[in-house]
């Protein structure tokens, strides 16, 4: 459509104007408030507001104060442009010749039409400006009929088209363009447009001819009328709002970058969430290589070449990346681990990894030329891009990420993307080497401190199972133990150290080498759990000094089993009690009273005795193994005695596993389980003896002694025991009192037993060359394996014990 089909619209009352407007260069859109809704880049030259800035705002308001604007369109004929003063954006004034137009009609949209008087006196009043406006503007405006044909476009519109005049016009946009699903869009918004009045907008997708990134187009659809009213033709007008757009995704980019990747502190996995996240909306291939120090493999000499393995790769690589040991399709995958390989120099990583900033090349490029990087894009290969950038945090290069694109360049803007892109991944990739280094440390350390294999006895049949937290939890403070105690008695120990980490594992460590130390003096378990407490009230005392660090926390569970009675004392401090599972699969939590957790001091604790069945088992375990974060405590130990329902003739080792299994399908917290099978002491393997409070009686009970001796067969140990006898006894009758009671325990070791009513500890001490007294106890210590006393409700047990067979 040229100037006199422009002419005819205007006289009929259309929005475009004829030869009186030909002076003028610049449009403003203004609704029928008086607000602007149109803003040309000519008006933001001229007065300085950007179209963000514009639109929305009183037209009224770009007046300079004392002025008066142009008068309304309709009311008064305007054969000429207004002279007026506008205000501009710096605060000065621009003189400007305006002039309004109606849109629709009178009270309706106007479109004012402006020109600095500068301007317009130098170029004249008769050059045509406006006509050089619309066709030379930058933005795509066309006029189509109310059938949706085109009837006029500017210059810049036809570079959309990418077609001359004859080959568009009279055709419908969906003829112009594909017929996709944006351009149906299009015509579906005109045809509301033109059947209701109302301007509409649309957003597309388009190239433009030279380019092959795909352009936002802003597409605004004016109705055009009558001086009646009546829509006659549709005006669009159509921006590239790809710079805004371009901007937006980056950011966007950038947001769920920070958003999802490194939450899983492991890094490959967050390698693989850059690579995934990357492709295609930034690249079609996307690969990580990583350093061997950022593995913890020190394969790099200081003289030798640097070398990188691919952990993470997505999108088309081709056949070569087979061969490479990564999967082909697209978001693939490293498939296991591939080979080490040498980066040279002169290649794009190796540019990026030595400079130590990212390097952007366009294909073809001698550096995109990378045998056994994970891609057979060859060197000479036309079009496209290749960037590759260090992974760098606190100063140390982690490794090399690279991104390619087989048709599209990339340009400045993409390098400072992936700059950003690379700086984020590398810190939460530092982060994750660290945390994995501390969880291997922790793991190594909680390993070395936790019992290996249950330690000879034959009060239970033990097993105990353990699994680590995951790697995101870290490692924790659960431990178990099983120690054997004197009178072939058997103490069972369960207990949790909040936290995770290096010192949770090192608390674990100090707590239980702790009980072990308080169960070799033979403590009851609620004074055992006494002691415990106080000693974790002075580990926190030492920590004052660092506020940083919690203070200590833990949870422990303590039981002591005697074979010879079937008698159980447990005591617990905070800790779940143990379940008691009877031969015919029931199972109930033993009744044990509640401690509390240690560390806080001054609160007592109690122990609870029970006599166990036989044939049952005692499962002890951490919170770790029954509750998470789907499941509380009830649940889980509820699907715990579950599990244990056939638990009845299978070997403890075999609960274990298969608890396990049942309750720990994932790794979350740390767990540790211990179950043990009780037996009882054959009747047979004891012996004992109510003694007189009379020094005559020790004669009669060496003679007792040497008869069940020979019974048992183990007359080689009769001198020996005799002595031990004579000692305990005579000690017994001479500063104890009575009742006085022998007891011998045949076990893994032979185990003499010496109870009277007395609480004096005995006191060992070597005798001087003429003293007459103090060599007793020294000689039971140095005929005896080990020896020692323990309190018990009535009195004292003084005990000695005879190795029978090579410990285990």
């Amino acid at each position: 459509m040229g100037p006199a089909m422009l002419t005819g619209i205007a006289e009929s009352g259309g929005t475009h104007g004829g030869p009186a407007l030909a002076c003028l260069i610049a449009v403003v859109s203004v609704d029928g408030r008086g607000r602007v809704n149109g803003w040309s880049d000519e008006a933001e030259a001229i007065l300085g507001y950007h179209r963000d800035e514009a639109m929305g705002r009183p037209v009224n308001e770009f007046v300079a104060d004392g002025q008066q604007g142009p008068p309304p369109a309709g009311r008064t004929r305007q054969d000429r442009p207004n002279r007026t003063v506008l205000r501009h954006k710096a605060g000065h004034g621009v003189e400007a010749n305006v002039q309004v137009q109606r849109a629709v009609a009178e009270g309706g949209p106007t479109v004012w039409f402006l020109s600095p008087v500068s301007a317009t006196d130098a170029a004249g009043r008769d050059v045509g400006l406006l006509e050089g406006a619309w066709t030379q503007s930058s933005a795509a405006i066309c006029l189509w009929s109310t059938e949706l044909r085109l009837l006029w476009a500017n210059a810049f519109s036809y570079v959309v088209f990418k077609a001359g005049t004859d080959e568009v016009h009279g055709r419908l946009p969906t003829e112009i363009f594909a017929p996709d699903s944006q351009h149906h869009a299009l015509e579906e918004a005109m045809r509301q447009a033109r059947d209701t009045g109302t301007a509409r907008s649309v957003l597309t997708y388009e190239k433009v001819p030279g380019e092959n990134r795909p352009h936002e187009w802003a597409i605004h659809i004016d109705p055009v009328r009558d001086r009646h009213g009546g829509v006659i033709a549709l005006c669009t007008m159509a921006r590239n709002n790809s710079t805004e757009f371009w901007a937006r995704q980056r950011l966007s980019l950038l947001d769920e970058a920070r958003r999802t990747i490194g939450h899983s502190l492991d890094v490959e996995r967050t390698a693989r969430e850059l690579t995934d996240l990357s492709v295609p909306d930034l690249a079609d291939v996307a690969l990580v290589h990583l350093l061997p120090e950022t593995l913890g493999n020190d394969r790099t000499g200081v003289h030798g070449p640097v070398e990188t393995r691919l952990v993470a790769a997505s999108g088309e690589r081709g056949p070569a990346a087979q061969g490479a040991g990564v999967n082909g399709a697209r978001h693939g995958r490293a498939a296991g681990r591939t080979d080490w390989r040498a980066v040279e120099r002169d290649s794009l990583p190796g540019r990026a990894l030595w400079e130590r900033r990212a390097v952007r090349v366009d294909l073809p490029h001698p550096a995109v030329a990378w045998p056994g990087w994970g891609t057979d894009l060859p060197a000479g290969r036309s079009g496209g891009g290749a960037i590759s950038a260090p992974l760098t945090a606190r100063g140390i290069t982690l490794g090399v990420v690279t991104f390619l694109r087989h048709e599209l360049p990339f340009d400045a803007e993409d390098l400072l993307l992936v700059e950003e892109l690379a700086e984020t991944t590398a810190v939460c990739i530092d982060h994750a080497r660290h945390f994995e280094r501390e969880h291997s440390t922790a793991l190594a350390l909680q390993q070395s401190l936790l019992p290996r294999e249950p330690p000879a006895q034959s009060a239970v049949d033990a097993a105990y199972g353990y699994r680590p937290a995951d790697l995101a939890a870290g490692v924790g403070g659960d431990w178990f133990d099983v120690i054997p105690l004197s009178g072939a008695r058997v103490a069972l120990v369960v207990g949790d150290v909040v936290g995770h980490g290096v010192e949770a594992a090192a608390t674990m460590g100090r707590l239980r080498s702790v009980v072990r130390t308080l169960a070799d003096i033979d403590l009851p378990p609620e004074e055992l759990l006494t002691s415990l407490d106080d000693i974790v009230n002075r580990m926190d005392r030492e920590r004052e000094a660092d506020a940083s660090d919690p203070e200590v926390g833990a949870s422990v569970l303590y039981a002591v089993y005697d074979p010879v009675s079937r008698r159980c004392c447990v005591a617990r401090a905070a800790h779940v009690a143990p379940l008691l599972v009877l031969p015919d699969g029931t199972s109930e939590l033993l009744d044990v009273p509640g401690g509390p957790p240690l560390g806080l001091g001054g609160l007592p604790f109690e122990s609870a005795e029970v006599e166990l069945p036989e044939d049952c088992l005692l499962v002890l375990f951490t919170d770790g193994v029954v509750e998470s974060r789907d499941r509380d405590l009830g649940a889980g130990i509820a699907r715990l005695q579950e599990c244990l329902v056939d638990a009845g003739g299978s070997s403890p080792a075999a609960v274990c596993d298969d608890v396990l299994a049942a309750m720990l399908p994932r790794r979350g917290d740390d767990a540790a389980l211990l179950v043990a099978r009780p037996r009882t002491l054959d009747a047979a393997d004891l012996a004992q003896w109510d003694v007189p409070p009379d020094a005559s009686a020790v004669s009669a009970v060496r003679g007792m002694v040497t008869e069940r001796l020979a019974a048992w067969g183990l007359d080689d140990r009769s001198f020996t025991t005799e002595l031990i006898v004579s000692e305990l006894v005579t000690n017994a009758v001479r500063y104890g009192k009575a009742p006085i009671r022998l007891r011998l325990i045949r076990d893994q070791a032979l185990i003499c037993e010496v109870t009277d009513a007395s609480d004096a500890a005995p006191h060992m001490r070597r005798a001087r060359s003429f003293d007459e007294g103090g060599r007793g106890l020294f000689l039971v210590a140095q005929l005896s394996t080990s020896w020692g006393s323990r309190h018990v409700t009535d009195g004292k047990i003084i005990w000695a014990e005879q190795q029978l067979a090579p410990a285990e």
